[in-house]
């Protein structure tokens, strides 16, 4: 099993309809996973260093237990994809709880 604040690798959707491994962070809590015969939220890794400050969040070696970056990494904050645990290839760290708390706030700013 999972859990949230794990940082995991899954086919990730992207919008032109093609999938790629990709590092994700898994959002949901817990007990959605058992409730719901696996299901997980996650929120997309990525290296792009395109993308608007508005609706990422940098993410770092030390924000993290077990896991480096071979770039400077960011969260995509405004993309929340459904998965299943089976989905899940491996699982690569785990984000710090006073970082998953920040990156929280700023998806919930960044949707809401």
């Amino acid at each position: 099993m999972y859990h949230q604040r794990d940082i995991v690798e899954v086919n990730f959707l992207f919008p032109d309809g093609t999938f790629k491994p990709h590092p994700a962070i898994i959002v949901s809590n817990d007990q959605l996973q058992e409730d719901e015969d696996g299901m997980l939220y996650l929120v997309l890794i990525t290296s792009n260093d395109s993308l608007s400050m508005q609706y990422s969040y940098p993410l770092t070696d030390d924000m993290v237990i077990g896991n480096c970056f071979s770039k400077p990494s960011l969260v995509k904050c405004q993309i929340i994809s459904g998965y299943m645990e089976r989905d899940v290839a491996r699982r690569l760290g785990t984000v710090k709880q006073q970082y998953f708390d920040e990156i929280v706030d700023k998806i919930i700013e960044s949707i809401f």
